[in-house]
């Protein structure tokens, strides 16, 4: 009890480093509504040279076959091919969407590709959590190669001529993105798997699984290392599962493992325990490492829903997920977990370090958030939810704050730090 104590008085402690972050932020929260205002006064101008893409599409766009458009960005047009993306995310209003190009092109300094997607970001309310997801994970990359995720650009879009709003483009996580050998006949071949579907990770469904890589109908490799790769995590006592010659450490990249854990954690990424996340390996003998997905419920919120920064989420992911709960459960594993997030802390996710990417994002963005938020209504409720999930809820009449919620961020990464930094020394 004694060490909790000590841990809040931290925190209070800190609150005047974060006013400054706070002040900042509340002014051009006010700058913004009042260019807003102004928007809503003339005809709608997005700022000067922001990144915009034009689609034009004749056929009605749907989640499962693509459909022809042409895509136009910087006075270039290519034919392309469009379709929904996302599960779930197609509930609502705003979608996002898949393009394939009939030629590669480089967007924005990211890779030269023919295939992207558009995140609508829909229940981020904030528009910044995914992009944010996205860059800390990349942060790893120095010191862990497998720490790889797209590279992600905001841009506005417009569709046959109406202005959609603001959008994520960003690469696909394909082979490409991974640096994967060559696909081979067999279940040595490089490999990505994505999990879709809800699994403890207690028993091998293949509805809950797809393989992204290799991509041709007749080598289908994931039936069989999936099953392997379960059963062992299920059956194998303790000695065989920490064996370092052909335990989880000789199956798994053991830093992949411990950076898994820590980011996540960290985050308090709701969606990535029991689904929405990659199994990724190169040419046997090469291990597996994992890749965080879909970042809707992170950073302390999910839609409407805010989550405390001192939330502990260690027995729900040790619920959600077999392979966590052994991991979890091995001191070991987590003494290792404790020695790397304090290694990140001192070298690398300093609370100036992060609250400066979130703020540079946010001034690029400021001004349209506004607006996208005011052709895109946010599902507000009138009160707590009973039920997990925000896609379930009809619109309100309750009035939708931004201020609030991006307040809400910028406060909780503190916070969220310090309460990492109490979890990880316990052990």
């Amino acid at each position: 009890m004694k060490e909790q104590v000590d841990f809040r008085d931290k925190i209070r402690s800190n609150q005047k480093k974060r006013d400054t972050y706070v002040l900042v932020l509340t002014t051009s929260l006010i700058l913004s509504f009042l260019i807003y205002i102004i928007y809503l006064e003339r005809p709608l101008i997005i700022p000067p040279d922001f990144p915009t893409l034009y689609i034009s599409c004749e056929d009605t766009i749907n989640g499962e076959n693509y459909c022809e458009c042409e895509v136009e960005f910087d006075d270039e047009i290519i034919n392309s091919f469009i379709k929904y993306r996302g599960g779930s995310a197609l509930e609502h209003d705003k979608k996002g969407y898949r393009i394939e190009l009939k030629k590669q092109k480089r967007f924005l300094g990211m890779r030269t590709d023919d295939d992207w997607q558009l995140f609508a970001n829909y229940l981020d309310f904030t528009r910044m959590r995914v992009k944010l997801s996205f860059n800390l994970w990349g942060t790893l990359e120095s010191t862990n190669p497998t720490a790889i995720l797209p590279e992600a650009e905001n841009i506005c879009l417009y569709l046959n001529g109406e202005f959609q709003g603001l959008y994520l483009l960003a690469e696909r996580p394909d082979r490409k993105l991974f640096n994967l050998d060559k696909n081979l006949n067999g279940i040595n071949s490089s490999l990505i798997f994505q999990s879709k579907g809800e699994t403890k990770f207690n028993e091998y469904i293949k509805e809950k699984w797809e393989q992204d890589w290799p991509n041709v109908k007749n080598i289908n490799i994931m039936d069989e290392i999936l099953s392997d790769l379960i059963n062992f995590v299920n059956t194998a006592d303790d000695d065989e599962f920490f064996d370092l010659n052909s335990g989880i450490y000789h199956r798994f990249d053991k830093l992949n493992l411990i950076d898994y854990l820590v980011y996540n954690f960290f985050i308090n990424h709701k969606d990535c325990w029991l689904k929405n996340y990659f199994i990724v390996r190169n040419t046997y003998p090469n291990k597996f490492f994992l890749v965080p997905w879909d970042f809707d419920g992170s950073f302390g919120q999910w839609g409407w829903i805010k989550y405390d920064s001192n939330e502990n989420l260690e027995s729900e992911i040790r619920n959600d997920n077999v392979l966590w709960d052994r991991l979890l459960g091995n001191n070991e594993f987590m003494q290792d977990c404790k020695s790397r997030w304090n290694e990140l802390r001192e070298t690398l996710w300093t609370e100036e370090f992060i609250l400066d990417m979130l703020f540079e994002d946010y001034e690029e963005i400021k001004e349209l958030i506004e607006i996208d938020t005011q052709i895109w209504k946010p599902i507000t409720v009138d009160e707590e939810p009973k039920q997990k999930w925000p896609y379930m809820y009809k619109y309100s009449t309750k009035e939708f704050d931004l201020e609030e919620y991006i307040e809400y961020l910028f406060n909780w990464i503190p916070e969220r730090l310090q309460y990492c930094d109490y979890y990880f020394n316990q052990f």
